[in-house]
């Protein structure tokens, strides 16, 4: 793998979870009775981006064949991509509750289980260990 791929995988990440942040936050303010699991995701999606911005920093500022850890996670940040991209389309409104949102009826409703958030969570921790033990070793 080559530098630039690796950090045009970590700038998709990155940019896919704002996304994601912003549309937990929307739900956070409309709907009242997730408000905890929203929470919860909302932060470790923030955490995890948050990791992924200093890979990113490390890897614009250093000479990327260097770096050789970051180069083995292309895999974790494509399925971190691959599940932030599935929770980006779970979570953004269809066209039906956008046609229902300009006559002024707000119908989001919370798509997750408690379950289904904890397991989310758990894999968010996992991609965020793993990205952060990268940038850890490549920075030493």
């Amino acid at each position: 793998m080559d530098g630039l791929s690796g950090a045009a995988s970590v700038i998709a990440v990155v940019d896919i979870s704002a996304k994601v942040a912003s549309l937990c936050f929307q739900y956070s303010v409309a709907v009242k009775d997730a408000k905890a699991d929203i929470e919860r995701l909302l932060g470790k999606v923030k955490d995890v981006k948050n990791v992924l911005e200093m890979l990113q920093q490390l890897l614009n500022k250093h000479e990327k064949s260097h770096l050789l850890t970051t180069h083995s996670i292309v895999e974790s940040l494509k399925e971190c991509y691959q599940q932030l991209q599935g929770l980006q389309d779970q979570l953004e409104p269809s066209k039906g509750r956008r046609a229902m949102q300009r006559f002024g009826v707000r119908a989001l409703k919370w798509p997750f289980t408690s379950k289904q958030v904890e397991k989310m969570v758990i894999n968010f921790e996992q991609y965020e260990r793993t990205f952060s033990l990268a940038l850890q070793i490549d920075q030493t």
